[in-house]
């Protein structure tokens, strides 16, 4: 949607990538726990699996618990490529990420939340994430000054389907223009906003030129409010 902000009264985050990643980052992780249960795939080769298969096994339009957990469940046997039997393996990884310390909160998003607050702008957590996040983010300052949590697993749809977003409006009571989405993922977070009515702001910290309606870092939010 277009740039004019005027009408936002709340601001939706995405998580993992725009709040929050993981810490030790995912191959990492799997490249800990798999040598432990005898995978001797490099962290390049997870790395390189993991982007292979997560696109493989992308978000349903809809879903719920069972569905994300069996989604995960392919996505560990897709990337360790060399072991044949990987469901103890999976169940530690779930366990290990649904802790609030395998993650960490990105450094612009104490202040953009601070900023928001302050402004009287209402907060909440728009993601493709499942419940586990619900344990995490409160455990996570200053997450846990956000005020409404929506995971897709339990709203049913998963973004960037407009259900998804729809749902997070009557949740708030707020009409579509009066939503500002804010995430890093172009086709889930910012399509899937533009598709709802939403407005919405790319979080790109990599990109070296001002581009229309995209920020490098949390902290350009309130300069672009009223």
């Amino acid at each position: 949607m277009a740039t004019n902000l005027k009408s936002v009264r709340a601001v939706v985050f995405d998580a993992v990538g725009t709040l929050i990643h993981p810490d030790p980052p995912v191959s990492v992780a799997y490249k800990e726990l798999g040598f432990q249960h005898g995978s001797q795939l490099t962290r390049e080769d997870i790395a390189r699996n993991f982007h292979r298969v997560l696109l493989a096994f992308s978000h349903q339009t809809t879903t719920d618990e069972e569905i994300e957990l069996q989604r995960w469940r392919q996505i560990v046997a897709g990337v360790f490529s060399d072991l044949e039997d990987t469901d103890r393996l999976f169940c530690e990884l779930w366990d290990h990420f649904a802790r609030p310390a395998s993650w960490s909160v990105n450094e612009d998003a104490a202040a953009a939340l601070a900023d928001l607050k302050l402004r009287g702008y209402q907060t909440a957590i728009g993601s493709n994430f499942d419940n586990r996040l619900l344990a995490i983010v409160p455990k996570l300052p200053p997450l846990n000054q956000v005020q409404e949590i929506f995971v897709s697993s339990q709203v049913g749809f998963a973004k960037p389907a407009v259900q998804f977003f729809r749902a997070i409006e009557v949740e708030l009571n707020l009409f579509p223009d009066e939503l500002l989405m804010v995430g890093d993922d172009p086709a889930n977070d910012i399509a899937g906003a533009a598709e709802a009515g939403w407005h919405s702001l790319l979080l790109n910290r990599e990109h070296s030129a001002s581009v229309p309606d995209s920020i490098r870092s949390l902290r350009e939010i309130a300069s672009r409010l009223p």
